[in-house]
């Protein structure tokens, strides 16, 4: 904020126009440079916008305002960017806070409405005050726009009607100035930093971030945005939010976006701007998990009972160590992972022996489960006891007996082994095992695994 930007004036008496007298002046000059206003108003209690509303023709340059009394009553209009300043400390501060008050909210309403000015004025009018040492009425008026200027004005009397009627007409005086004094010259602007970040991407579409701001703000812009883009002939927008900026995605939503996926940092949305239906990729929706067959010198499989099943009917039931992959990592090392992590063998990868496919999983996600062979470098079993109630090595013919009759799909799997389990363990102590090789990424990065027959 720049305090240089306010002048100071003061108020002796207050002739009590007719509305239309008030504001013929500003009136009369936003019509002949054709420009428009906002006003946000406090202690003038909305006689600004009254006087410019009732110039003939006033919808040509008369946009919209709003009345606030307190910023605390207010913030739902305001926006809560508006309560970040802390209470004065005493009278002095508490002027030089409406300083900074007029001038932030007349910034932000200007880029938020998208008027040509915006007029923001607060104070206090008496005949009583907050702090003990004013005694008379004050107020700050501020206009944002091509011009910018500002003036502080001290009363030099307590009465409440008298001062509102005379605040009203420094502001209005204020604004006709401004509007006088930038027209037919170039005017300098403080740059505005956008909260919408625009690039278009290769297939005729646009990638946007948001940025944290005042949400009117990027409401604004993205409507502006929207307009623009459709004109041009763009077709998907990809909109990314970051936590941060959360507070945008209710307007995003409002604007025709939808949810795209989220993650622990953003949220991604997404709008497709022509009528027919959307080809836009979707999100992953296929959940990696890795299990392992590992195998000691004797032969023998690690097998494990979790301490909570997925589903209750696999509850106390003999399986496979193993779990969901995270990203970035191949097979190997989630079930190397996993299998540490529950029991504390490690090993090496033999191969991969068989893959999965399955629907309907949790969050409606498909499941692709892996099972790859692994061969122990120790055997001394330590279990977690968080994620298993016990572990064991089997040998073949233990698991065999173990493995529960299919045809019962309501008895308790409790001590067993699923038939499932059972044929992929026999396929990966008996069956061709399949081999990975690392093969450059074309994204750059880490190296892809290609597995193939052996």
């Amino acid at each position: 904020m720049h305090p240089n930007l306010f002048r100071t004036a003061v108020l002796n008496s207050s002739e009590r126009l007719p509305l239309t007298e008030l504001g013929q002046e500003a009136a009369t000059a936003l019509k002949a440079a054709a420009q428009s206003v906002c006003v946000f108003e406090s202690t003038t209690a909305g006689l600004v916008q009254a006087a410019l509303q009732a110039a003939p023709g006033a919808s040509a340059f008369t946009t919209c305002g709003a009345v606030t009394y307190s910023k605390q009553k207010a913030w739902a209009v305001l926006g809560p960017e508006t309560l970040s300043a802390p209470r004065p400390a005493n009278g002095e501060a508490y002027k030089e806070s409406k300083r900074t008050w007029t001038q932030t909210i007349a910034k932000l309403k200007r880029r938020e409405v998208g008027a040509t000015w915006c007029l923001c004025e607060s104070g206090a009018c008496g005949p009583s005050f907050t702090f003990p040492e004013i005694s008379k009425g004050f107020t700050a008026i501020f206009v944002s726009g091509p011009v910018e200027r500002g003036v502080f004005v001290e009363s030099s009397h307590n009465d409440r009607e008298a001062n509102m009627w005379g605040f009203a007409k420094l502001a209005l005086d204020l604004l006709a100035e401004c509007v006088n004094e930038a027209k037919g010259q170039e005017t300098c602007q403080e740059p505005e930093d956008r909260l919408l970040v625009a690039r278009e991407d290769r297939y005729g579409g646009v990638e946007l971030l948001a940025r944290p701001g005042p949400v009117g703000i990027f409401d604004a812009e993205l409507r502006q945005g929207i307009k623009e883009w459709k004109e041009a002939g763009k077709r998907g927008l990809w909109l990314k939010i970051p936590t941060e900026a959360a507070a945008c995605v209710g307007p995003a939503v409002a604007q025709g976006f939808r949810f795209h996926h989220a993650r622990e940092e953003y949220a991604m949305l997404t709008q497709w701007l022509e009528s027919s239906p959307s080809p836009l990729p979707k999100y992953g929706f296929t959940q990696v998990g890795v299990g392992g067959v590992v195998l000691n010198s004797q032969g023998e499989v690690l097998m494990v009972q979790e301490k909570v099943s997925p589903l209750p009917q696999f509850q106390g039931s003999w399986k496979l160590p193993g779990g969901l992959a995270d990203p970035g990592e191949d097979f190997a090392e989630t079930v190397l992972r996993e299998v540490q992590e529950e029991t504390g063998i490690t090993g090496d990868l033999v191969g991969l022996v068989s893959l999965r496919h399955s629907h309907g999983y949790r969050f409606g996600q498909d499941d692709l489960y892996v099972l790859v062979k692994l061969k122990a470098k120790n055997e001394s079993i330590r279990i977690d006891p968080a994620e298993l109630s016990d572990a064991r090595w089997m040998s073949e013919e233990e698991i065999k007996t173990l493995v529960a009759d299919s045809t019962d799909a309501s008895r308790s799997l409790d001590g067993k082994v699923s038939e499932n389990n059972w044929k992929v363990i026999q396929n990966a102590l008996h069956g061709s095992l399949i081999e990975g090789s690392p093969l450059p990424n074309s994204r750059g990065g880490k190296m892809s695994m290609l597995y193939t027959a052996r």
